[in-house]
């Protein structure tokens, strides 16, 4: 069998998920490779004299204390939140195939430059931040739009999370291989050929990716089918985004909570941990890079494990049922295992780790649970829906940097660090009774606002190329839609 035959064999839909995984990978070895970089980029140096032993401290880079630096981390995502609305429009409107690619692309080709604008000074690094920021921000909202094309019921879990999970195997690599690079190399290189590796990857996204099923050139006809008869179809080509709707619905803002809720616990360790472990708990910089890789294998694992277990209990249980027991169980395990870390004094290094691990991996079955959420609620308007919580839920990665800059003035105390641990901790606590109160699986009565009276006729397939081969369409049905189609048209000329 040859390798085209295989590659016709393999669903679309699939292969999208595959492109996707790698999408998030790149974008998240884009997006973390400063937090490990950091470290040698403002890294001290010791000399032990030979004749009484005494360490003097020397800098071995930048000059930048604890409260610029937070301010650099925190930079990207600044106009990454703000970005995530606009996104979701766009992407609901024109599509996500550009979007997506054209994000993770643009933002890999400014990460070359960091180490230019490093050189130049912390206001020009902050600023390049700010453009990666606006680049990255149409990444998941413009994805959430391709999958209301692309994800069938029984597979949406599945697919999404499978793609998620590729952000924290980006994140492992680049906490893994970046220690050990910055060590042996130079930190410049961990920029150099991130960058690179998100600019191959956005040329074969462009040439592999389609829109939706029905601009593939090469789908099978019946996958094409499955797909359409198992997706929620918006027929009118004037609909309106019901902003007011949205923005009242108690389920958005649950999900909002919970996105807001999982995104803080990761960022804590996404941007602080390589420090807290060099500094804190005392290792070198390859030590605390490897170390920090760890935590995101399980979370990547999970992610996907939970997004497979998710989609076999909504076949036996209500969606919103399954989603809450998702989330209840992993909030619960990411506050008990942030209050083991609190409790521990810095000389259980390792007894920590293993908490760190356990708490970061949780917020996996956390994602395959609100992740997913906005497609059960919103179907078309995913996307918005996304670029909204997004927007509120990646407000973490500005205010964990400068919040720890200022409550962790010596990074090498391991009782200031407790602070932000406990604040984490009434996070998840409060965040988790919101989501158990208001959360929904249901299609929500404005996702499906003027769309009934063509239900019937959608409910046939209608992906097949020759509409006399079994598609469900007759000459009834589709006379019947022009006729809608055409008085629609008529309404509209009137109103006029």
């Amino acid at each position: 069998m040859t390798l085209s035959n295989i590659h016709q064999k393999i669903p679309k839909r699939y292969i999208l998920g595959l492109l996707a995984f790698f999408g998030f990978f790149n974008a998240y070895m884009l997006r973390s490779n400063l937090s490990i970089a950091i470290i040698s980029m403002v890294k001290p140096t010791r000399h032990i004299t030979s004749n009484n032993n005494i360490s003097i401290i020397q800098s071995g880079g930048y000059t930048w204390n604890t409260k610029t630096q937070g301010y650099i981390l925190s930079a990207f995502f600044y106009s990454y939140t703000a970005t995530q609305i606009p996104a979701g429009f766009l992407a609901t409107t024109y599509g996500g195939k550009f979007l997506f690619g054209g994000s993770v692309g643009l933002c890999a080709l400014l990460t070359l430059f960091t180490p230019l604008f490093a050189y130049m000074g912390p206001t020009a690094l902050i600023i390049l931040r700010i453009l990666e920021g606006f680049s990255s921000g149409f990444i998941y909202p413009s994805l959430h739009a391709m999958w209301s094309k692309w994800a069938p019921k029984d597979d949406k879990s599945k697919l999404a999370t499978f793609a998620f999970s590729g952000s924290y195997f980006g994140t492992l690599i680049t906490m893994f291989f970046g220690g050990i690079i910055a060590a042996h190399w130079t930190w410049q290189w961990i920029f150099y050929l991130s960058g690179l590796s998100g600019i191959l990857w956005a040329i074969c996204w462009f040439y592999l990716a389609s829109e939706s099923p029905s601009t593939h050139p090469t789908i099978s006809e019946e996958e094409a089918a499955y797909i359409e008869e198992n997706l929620y179809h918006p027929v009118s080509r004037n609909y309106s985004i019901p902003w007011k709707d949205i923005l009242t619905s108690l389920p958005v803002w649950a999900i909002i909570a919970a996105h807001f809720g999982t995104n803080w616990c990761i960022y804590v360790m996404f941007t602080e941990l390589p420090t807290f472990l060099s500094r804190s708990l005392g290792y070198r910089v390859d030590e605390a890079g490897v170390l920090s890789a760890i935590p995101w294998l399980p979370l990547a694992i999970l992610v996907y494990v939970a997004g497979i277990i998710s989609d076999r209990l909504t076949q036996q249980h209500s969606t919103g049922y399954v989603r809450k027991l998702i989330m209840s169980i992993s909030f619960i395990v990411i506050s008990l295992a942030l209050l083991f870390v609190t409790l521990l004094d810095a000389n259980h290094r390792a007894l920590i780790i293993i908490g760190i691990i356990i708490a970061i991996g949780s917020c996996g079955p956390a994602w395959a649970s609100f992740g997913v959420n906005h497609l059960d609620i919103g179907a078309h308007y995913a996307g918005i829906l996304m670029g909204l919580s997004n927007c509120v839920g990646s407000t973490p990665g500005f205010l964990i940097p400068i919040l720890t800059g200022y409550v962790v003035e010596d990074t090498h105390l391991k009782r200031e660090w407790n602070i932000i641990f406990i604040i984490s901790i009434l996070i998840c606590i409060l965040v988790l009774m919101f989501y158990t109160f208001f959360a929904s699986g249901e299609l929500q009565p404005w996702a499906t606002a003027n769309t009934d009276e063509y239900q019937h006729v959608l409910n046939t397939p209608i992906a097949s190329r020759d509409v006399s081969q079994g598609t469900g369409l007759n000459e009834n049905n589709i006379d019947d839609l022009t006729d809608r189609l055409k008085a629609e048209i008529q309404h509209e000329n009137n109103t006029e």
